[in-house]
């Protein structure tokens, strides 16, 4: 459960208001483990958790709780479609992860370009072993753009998620080199996707010497099978490339 919401890049922490009350307590009684997220009730706010989440200190977490003032107009849609999409993740894990475990492992095929294309899905030429611009390991890389036209490459693979597992980690090493001389304006740029979630957006305003490895926590779609793409566009003037290499997604 807590997984879902570091998807999100919040900070959860343990609900003990709930234990044993209304809600629980009749499947406690019965055996049933009960778990499950809370926004707050009548318990009050430390001055720690008023600075971290928003509100008063020493008030409470709903004010109206219990009161008259408790009706659809103090429902926050947004807590609201968070904990029922974060319910929906829980019993999906747990069907399909089971109590088997984690699979694990690494899940991207072919992460450092040696075996040819297969099973990424490239524009023509991405996938090389030209000169220009050197792999970080081996001798293939992703090279995407650097013509220094009006141009888009894209490259991607689907991949199939692991449930039940503890932490998902998607990492690949970027270089970027551009002869665009501005230091404000983004000409040219490398989006990274995985389904229809946009992870990163990068420019020429990122040029850098060497590789740099870049990472994200991609728990959210655990249990899933969705397709990571890069997808570069260049404008019609000043090449920007885009190499991309040791392409992982490790779930463990």
């Amino acid at each position: 459960m807590k997984a879902y919401w570091d998807s999100l890049g919040l900070q959860p922490e343990e609900n003990v208001e709930g234990q044993g009350r209304s809600d629980d307590y009749y499947f406690q009684q019965a055996g049933i483990p009960t778990s499950g997220y809370a926004a707050g009730a009548s318990a009050r706010k430390s001055s720690a958790q008023a600075a971290k989440w928003g509100g008063t200190a020493n008030s409470a977490y709903d004010p109206c709780y219990h009161r008259a003032c408790d009706t659809t107009a103090n429902v926050s849609a947004t807590v609201l479609n968070r904990a029922a999409d974060g319910v929906a993740y829980a019993l999906w894990q747990l069907a399909v992860g089971g109590t088997g475990g984690c699979a694990g492992g690494q899940v991207i095929g072919n992460g450092g370009f040696e075996s040819g294309s297969t099973p990424w899905t490239a524009s023509s030429g991405v996938i090389t072993t030209a000169s220009g611009q050197p792999a970080r390991t081996g001798s293939y890389k992703a090279w995407l753009n650097g013509s220094g036209r009006t141009r888009t490459h894209t490259l991607s693979q689907s991949v199939t998620v692991p449930a039940g597992c503890a932490t998902y980690t998607l990492s690949f090493w970027l270089h970027i080199d551009t002869a665009e001389t501005t230091g404000s304006t983004a000409y040219d740029r490398l989006t990274v996707r995985v389904g229809s979630t946009t992870l990163a957006t990068y420019s020429n305003l990122n040029a850098a010497a060497g590789y740099a490895q870049r990472s994200f926590n991609v728990a959210g779609f655990a249990g899933q099978t969705v397709t990571l793409t890069f997808t570069g566009t260049e404008d019609s003037s000043l090449q920007t490339s885009f190499v991309i290499d040791d392409v992982t997604l490790q779930a463990s």
